[in-house]
């Protein structure tokens, strides 16, 4: 009895791994049919890494919903979601390393040639644009930890982790459908990309707003932290990312 029990735990288990892999195969073939139909033809330009940046990305998505199936099923309400305790720093950072990926591939276009000596493939730039934002990303949580400290005010990380983490999440959903349209729909893509960034912005003010409801208390004894956190965290790192884009 034992013995059948555990086979079909394995055999449970095996299924919840196989199905969304299975799944993300009949993914990846739809987008090719929507690319070479419904979409114009393909620029001349190899875009290739476009499409891997696009796969690897939904590809992480299949693994990671999987691992995380409770943080999947609670993102159509965040007090839901908040209520999750299902390894959210994992589920964080896989975000935070998506949203990045997107975002880079994204800005390709706009960095200069200047340095193509080095990053001679947009997938390298993507890979450099990555690797910086993810690090700003962790520099940003440890600047809050030390304001927090040094304003002296009780800073809930678990709880900032887990409203960032939801929305971040519609926030690579939202890049994910920018990059496709930004490639490969044949539209203008000045407009795609700044409606991405309105849109990003205005989850990101969301976010804020959200965050202040719930320590409305401290936060309003502690107008000069909000400033704070506004002008180093939120403002600074949109006048940095433009300077980035127009000088790079």
């Amino acid at each position: 009895m034992m013995t059948k029990l555990s086979d079909i735990r394995i055999l449970n288990y095996a299924a919840n791994i196989i199905i969304p892999i299975f799944r993300f195969c009949i993914f990846v073939k739809i987008m090719i049919v929507l690319t070479s139909t419904i979409f114009m033809e393909r620029p001349v330009e190899n875009l290739d890494w476009v499409i891997g940046v696009l796969m690897g990305s939904m590809l992480v998505l299949a693994i990671s919903k999987t691992l995380f199936t409770n943080n999947f099923h609670a993102l159509g309400n965040l007090e839901q979601f908040l209520e999750v305790n299902d390894n959210q720093q994992i589920f964080a950072l896989l975000n935070q390393f998506l949203f990045a990926a997107l975002l880079g591939a994204l800005c390709v276009p706009y960095l200069t040639q200047d340095y193509d000596y080095i990053f001679d493939r947009p997938i390298y730039k993507v890979l450099a644009i990555s690797v910086i934002m993810v690090l700003f990303f962790w520099g940003k949580s440890l600047f809050s930890a030390v304001s927090a400290f040094a304003f002296k005010i009780s800073y809930n990380n678990p709880l900032n982790l887990k409203i960032s983490s939801y929305y971040r999440f519609y926030s690579v959903a939202i890049l994910w459908v920018s990059v496709l349209l930004f490639y490969f729909a044949g539209l203008p893509r000045f407009p795609i990309f700044v409606a991405c960034i309105v849109i990003l912005i205005i989850l990101r003010a969301l976010q804020f707003v959200y965050r202040m409801k719930n320590q409305e208390a401290e936060l309003r004894q502690n107008w000069y932290y909000n400033i704070l956190y506004l002008c180093a965290l939120e403002i600074l790192p949109l006048l940095v990312l433009y300077k980035f884009l127009t000088i790079w």
